[in-house]
């Protein structure tokens, strides 16, 4: 077969599979190639009317949880540990027995101490009622030295009795002040061997055990008693956020809502109670801290929270459903209703949200009709069957930055 026949031959064998393509296929689809899906000439959807509403300006930062009242609790006298009368993490009150020192050293410190006390009283009326003859005598013969009827030495030498009689007073007195305190000080150190909280707080982990050694020179720190309720939360924001919480500091107490990490379920009404007076320079940031009530203890220190400020409210701002934002690559999108129920993408900027709304900062206008569901079959210029028109919602519940 020639060139020429073979050429023939597979033009005529193309032009049959075309052929036999379309058959299969169905003319239309040889008729043109395929192109774009038309989209549905109109879709159902539901749409809101932007509107401007005023919204609490709330700004959040993470930060940790702290004890009011960390206080260590401590041995002050040396001695052999007892007992422990609370169990290493127990919830105990102000008051309560938590650790107990062998007392009876001390008791017989202050029995010591008592009879020194005693005998020291003991001496006071024997020195007074020296001292107080010894004045008698100088005032009975005063005149009588002034008249001559005695000598000079004579009355010298009563008025020196009369000075050491002082002193002797004075000295008993004394040494009963210096008895006394004796007696006070084992009488405290009695006391310190019965260790109790200072106030009502979580226990930590015991430092000692019964049997051993305690108080100075040896182990004198216990344990760690933490004060839960009420609690702090320290954070530290920018020093760029110090200006608003100033201006709503000058209007009356700060509130926050601090959010256990992790867990929204768990949260507490608070107060921003303490700034630093300076600027943290490696980091620009502002140390504040919130107090907050925690009577059930869901809190404790070392927690990893959110702490979120009431830091006023920003008037006329415009919002919208989040459902309404569709992303777009780098942007958001709205699809916004024109003329003759058509639709049209119009790219928006995003602000504050506030619950299920978000504001926004540019793009649209109040007023403006968007769809707020149904949109997934939205395409330039299609034309929509509205479920409602409605108003954007008027306030929400929960509020974020």
């Amino acid at each position: 077969m020639s060139a020429m026949q073979r050429s023939i031959h597979r033009g005529f064998v193309l032009r049959r599979f075309f052929l036999g393509a379309c058959l299969v296929f169905g003319a239309s689809s040889c008729a043109k190639p395929p192109g774009m899906p038309t989209p549905p000439k109109e879709v159902t959807v539901r749409t809101v009317v932007a509107a401007t509403k005023s919204v609490k300006r709330i700004h959040s930062f993470p930060g940790v949880t702290a004890s009011v009242r960390p206080v260590v609790v401590s041995a002050r006298v040396t001695g052999f540990l007892e007992k422990q009368h609370a169990p290493d993490g127990a919830m105990v009150k102000a008051g309560d027995l938590l650790y107990s020192i062998d007392q009876r050293p001390f008791v017989a410190s202050a029995k010591q101490a008592r009879g020194t006390l005693q005998q020291a009283q003991a001496q006071v009326p024997g020195a007074k009622s020296a001292r107080d003859l010894a004045a008698r005598d100088v005032d009975r013969n005063r005149p009588l030295a002034s008249s001559g009827a005695i000598s000079k030495q004579s009355f010298d030498q009563l008025e020196t009795k009369l000075a050491t009689s002082d002193a002797q007073l004075a000295s008993a007195m004394a040494a009963v002040d210096s008895a006394s305190a004796q007696l006070e000080l084992a009488e405290l150190n009695v006391s310190y061997c019965t260790i109790k909280a200072p106030m009502d707080g979580a226990l930590g982990a015991t430092q000692a055990f019964e049997g051993q050694m305690v108080g100075p020179g040896y182990t004198v720190q216990l344990n760690e008693l933490m004060e839960l309720d009420p609690m702090w939360l320290d954070f530290a924001p920018s020093a760029t956020e110090w200006p608003l919480v100033r201006e709503q500091l000058a209007l009356g107490p700060v509130n926050a809502l601090v959010i256990y990490g992790g867990n929204d379920s768990v949260v507490a009404q608070g107060t921003l109670s303490y700034t630093s007076n300076s600027v943290e320079a490696s980091t620009s940031t502002l140390a504040m801290r919130v107090t907050f009530p925690n009577p059930k203890g869901e809190f404790r220190p070392g927690t990893y929270a959110t702490v979120s400020l009431d830091l006023g409210v920003i008037p006329d701002v415009l919002m919208i459903p989040m459902q309404a934002l569709v992303a777009r690559e780098a942007e958001f999108v709205v699809w916004r209703v024109g003329a003759n129920n058509t639709v049209s993408a119009v790219a928006v900027q995003v602000g504050a949200r506030e619950g299920e709304d978000v504001g926004i900062i540019a793009g649209i206008s109040a007023g403006d009709r968007i769809v707020a569901a149904g949109s997934q079959k939205l395409v330039e210029g299609t034309t929509i069957l509205e479920e409602s028109a409605t108003a954007a919602p008027a306030s929400i519940p929960t509020a974020g930055k």
